[in-house]
This record gives C-alpha cells, sequence and structure tokens, in this order.
C-alpha cells in the first residue's frame, strides 16, 4: 500500500521546471523523488548514464591496441574520468 497520500502544490516557472526535471534525471530519479530528497535535507547524487561507461570500455579497448608507451595518456585519461564521476569509497 502506498503510504504518501498528501501532495504538496508548488508553482515554479517553466525553466525552473526544466532545471528540476534535468537535475532528477541525471541522479536517475523521479522529481517527485528528487524534490522529496532535496526537502529533507539529502543531496542527490549524480549518476553517469551506462552509456558513459560503455564509451570508457571502448577507448580502454583501443588502448590495448596501441604501444604501452602511447596507451599510457590515454589509460590517465579514462581513469581521470572514472575517479571524477565515481563516488569514493
Amino acid at each position: 500500500m502506498r503510504n504518501r497520500t498528501v501532495g504538496i502544490n508548488v508553482r515554479v516557472t517553466p525553466a525552473e521546471k526544466r532545471r528540476m526535471e534535468t537535475a532528477a534525471r541525471r541522479c536517475g530519479l523521479t522529481l517527485s523523488e528528487y524534490l522529496r530528497q532535496r526537502a529533507l535535507g539529502y543531496t542527490p547524487q549524480f549518476h553517469p548514464p551506462a552509456s558513459l561507461f560503455s564509451a570508457l570500455r571502448e577507448l580502454d579497448a583501443l588502448a590495448d591496441r596501441l604501444p604501452p608507451g602511447d596507451a599510457l595518456p590515454c589509460r590517465a585519461a579514462t581513469d581521470q574520468i572514472r575517479d571524477a564521476l565515481l563516488p569514493k569509497e
């Protein structure tokens, strides 16, 4: 059974709504869940799309075909991207 039965209406501009929808989508959340988390003091985290990780795997595969010295800058760049996007444990 659904526990959430009370609605809250908030008026925003079309531009504000687009920004909120974009932020929610980047976090992999519905707009309602995104706003609920923000209102309750949580900061939802950005979730990179699967296509980004697919592209990074392709770059790794391309680096595998390069001579070892030439592959180092490519591998360093992909590692830097992963480090920037993935939360530290």
